[in-house]
């Protein structure tokens, strides 16, 4: 009879993708808003696409600091030896919480240089 390995849980996976899914979310948002805004009437644009950035970005903000603070929060409190396997789903958790941090800020970077509509 062969060794058991036991899965590792669903959890881990989700928490590996959370990450990705509000850059990706924040990118839709933005790019889809401007599209729809640039095709309505031009009196309101600059205004109603600044709202619209600024507050996707910080939704998407608050929602990456939450992770963050909910992945560094769980690492501190298990033991390094309980779960070899769950440090490493933890630390990939978080260096892509960091590349969709710079992801929001490169996806918001054109918005705040060029105007609304510019193209």
């Amino acid at each position: 009879m062969s060794a058991f390995k036991p899965v590792r849980p669903l959890g881990d996976f989700w928490r590996v993708l959370i990450a990705p899914a509000i850059w990706f979310a924040h990118f839709s948002v933005l790019y889809a808003s401007e599209a729809l805004i640039c095709t309505g009437p031009p009196a309101d644009r600059g205004t109603t696409m600044g709202w619209t950035v600024l507050l996707a970005t910080a939704a998407a903000s608050a929602g990456l600091v939450v992770l963050v603070a909910g992945l560094l929060r769980s690492g501190n409190t298990a033991p390094p030896t309980s779960d070899p396997g769950g440090s490493w789903f933890r630390r990939a958790s978080l260096l892509l919480a960091l590349l969709s941090a710079l992801g929001i800020i490169w996806t918001t970077l054109p918005t705040a240089v060029l105007p609304a509509c510019a193209f």
